[in-house]
């Protein structure tokens, strides 16, 4: 029995064309796997960049909380004495009209070393309506007032596009 050895004839280049076609799928899956990388490496820098704003933000807020613990006669709350403010008669919230960019003028800055942020964070403080304390006093028909604060707060993070904005009340 004599067999025919050569089978060059009856190739087709099948095999090149499979292996091409498995070159192109495995090209497809890595460059989805990598966008998808990609997406997850932007989420975590804004994740990070949005703790930072937040970390900021809280150094601000208890800057004005130490100010107002500390500083034993408080200036007048009329906007002369920088972030020092009285809430709006109107409908537009004192930090919304406020001009945060204007540090020493409209806003106060924090004056301690933060790392990895952009800039520093700013706050104001506003001087809320006394509020009457019932049974406050020993002596009958006397009343005593406490005096609440707000303090807002707007801290960047690494970046100046992640921007954090916090409130507080503070009693005193």
């Amino acid at each position: 029995m004599i067999m025919n050895t050569d089978s060059s004839t009856k190739q087709q280049g099948v095999a090149l064309v499979i292996s091409l076609i498995m070159l192109l799928l495995m090209t497809l899956l890595a460059v989805g796997s990598m966008n998808t990388t990609l997406l997850e490496e932007k989420m975590a820098g804004n994740y990070k960049d949005r703790n930072l704003a937040f970390q900021a933000a809280e150094a601000g807020l208890r800057a004005g909380e130490t100010y107002l613990r500390t500083t034993p006669v408080l200036p007048v709350f009329d906007g002369t004495t920088a972030g020092l403010y009285l809430p709006t008669s109107s409908g537009t919230s004192r930090w919304e009209s406020i001009d945060w960019s204007n540090v020493g003028g409209d806003v106060r800055q924090y004056i301690g070393d933060l790392n990895s942020v952009a800039a520093k964070p700013l706050y104001i403080i506003e001087e809320l309506l006394p509020v009457i304390d019932s049974g406050g006093s020993l002596e009958a028909g006397v009343a005593t007032e406490s005096r609440y604060y707000r303090i807002t707060s707007h801290a960047v993070g690494g970046t100046d596009s992640a921007f954090v904005m916090l409130q507080t009340t503070y009693k005193r």
